[in-house]
């Protein structure tokens, strides 16, 4: 495997920040999009599962029925099918950026701390499987001699002035970075945009 020089000046990077309700927010501004797969088949997993709740065989020690069988059958077809809907997006979505660049930086965050109740974006986090595609993207970079960069989760890239460096603190809920620098960004793509900053600073270092 030949691994790519890293020049400053020629190098194709990007930075990635995690959304958890479309996969990511890359450094040029363009989100992933990610389809909502789990919470596109919900209600017909939930119609399935109520009819299974009402089978014999769904209570503890109680002899499974073949029609209760049956029924668990149409149900793991469903988990199987958005499972599959999402390893496909991801596969596709990881290779187009191992091809498109050189070097790709990230955060390394704690998926399942972010996917805790708490923070009221459980499901979200659950149905985009970021730590999955970024295993993907791990592999599949290497695989063509580039690079994934990870910067520390502790890195305050949302609290940063990706155009003057100025720090400040942004509740949940605000979704625009205003500096008085004059800059009026997108909170998400401020964030990619310092993330790929310390990223190649780090991989320059």
């Amino acid at each position: 495997m030949d691994v790519i020089p890293v020049s400053k000046t020629s190098t194709k990077a990007v930075g990635l920040d995690y959304k958890s309700d479309g996969l990511y927010m890359d450094s040029n501004g363009i989100k992933a999009d990610m389809p909502k797969y789990y919470r596109k088949n919900s209600k017909k997993l939930v119609k399935e599962q109520r009819r299974l709740s009402r089978k014999t065989g769904s209570k503890k020690k109680e002899t499974k029925s073949n029609n209760y069988l049956k029924q668990l059958k149409k149900v793991n077809k469903i988990h199987r099918h958005t499972a599959n809907e999402r390893l496909d997006f991801l596969h596709k979505k990881s290779t187009e950026i191992a091809n498109q660049y050189d070097v790709v930086c990230v955060e390394t965050l704690n998926m399942k701390a972010v996917a805790n109740k708490g923070f009221g974006n459980g499901k979200a986090t659950v149905d985009n499987g970021y730590g999955l595609f970024l295993q993907m993207l791990e592999y599949k970079l290497h695989e063509r001699g580039k690079y994934l960069v990870k910067v520390d989760k502790w890195y305050p890239s949302s609290q940063l002035c990706s155009n003057c460096g100025y720090r400040k603190k942004l509740s949940l809920g605000e979704r625009i970075y205003q500096c008085s620098c004059g800059i009026h960004i997108d909170r998400d793509y401020n964030a990619a945009i310092n993330i790929k900053r310390e990223g190649l600073r780090l991989l320059y270092c």
